[in-house]
């Protein structure tokens, strides 16, 4: 899981590189969600003994042990410095859980629009100031790069600690 979701996240890092601005897809977004979905289990599993299911990311979350959130929701912060994140986490991790589902497919959510319709939406909602709390999507950018941080800050331990067990005599002190 863990060398899976390096892949995944160096896939999203190569596509967004090898791509123009204008040119750019939701595609290397899904890929680090992938990436944040597979560290969330891989530290769930760790800690919990037991699989997490689903892109419920902030019920993932909610399950670890309250320090451990603590530490991963410092440890973005430290990255990101004051975000979503340190108000209203729950929402940021709901919110990615839905687009992950969502943006696979995005466009169901505007099935009942003509094409026209369709290419107005952007421009209405921008041209309105582009309020966030009217957005189709929220992707929550910074965020995401703090959290995936925190993740694979936590995973790296895990999986350090698994390939490098204490010896002995370090175990007893």
């Amino acid at each position: 899981m863990y060398r899976e979701a390096l892949r995944r996240l160096r896939d999203a890092d190569t596509l967004s590189d090898a791509t123009g601005l204008s040119e750019q897809s939701d595609s290397p977004y899904l890929l680090r969600l992938l990436g944040l979905e597979l560290l969330l289990k891989l530290i769930h599993e760790a800690v919990l003994f037991k699989a997490g299911r689903g892109h419920e990311y902030a019920q993932l979350f909610n399950d670890l042990p309250g320090d451990l959130q603590e530490r991963l929701l410092s440890l973005a912060g430290e990255r990101v410095g004051p975000s979503a994140l340190a108000s209203k986490h729950v929402l940021v991790l709901q919110e990615w859980g839905r687009n992950f589902i969502a943006l696979r497919y995005p466009w169901e959510r505007y099935s009942n629009m003509s094409e026209d319709e369709y290419s107005q939406v952007a421009k209405t909602w921008a041209g309105r100031g582009a309020p966030l709390e009217e957005a189709t999507f929220r992707y929550f950018p910074e965020e995401l790069v703090g959290f995936l941080a925190a993740l694979r800050t936590v995973a790296d331990e895990l999986v350090e600690g698994l390939t490098n067990p204490p010896s002995d005599a370090a175990a007893r002190e």
